[in-house]
């Protein structure tokens, strides 16, 4: 199961570095910042599915009381 949204991850990862390599041959700037703007909501998928993958590691982590 993690393993299958690790690679949903990878994938929009992937998606997202594609999308950044287009930007680079684009000069319209709308065109690049709704580019970017993708690219930011595909990295941030995945990140949410990594998290999903391994739920401990999303906890935070208890403060010591001193």
């Amino acid at each position: 199961m993690s393993g299958d949204r690790l690679e949903q991850a990878a994938e929009y990862r992937r998606q997202a570095q594609e999308i950044r390599t287009i930007v680079q041959t684009i000069w319209v700037a709308e065109a690049r910042e709704q580019l970017l703007e993708t690219a930011e909501h595909l990295e941030a998928l995945a990140k949410a599915e990594e998290c999903k993958a391994h739920p401990d590691s999303a906890k935070p982590k208890p403060q010591s009381e001193t």
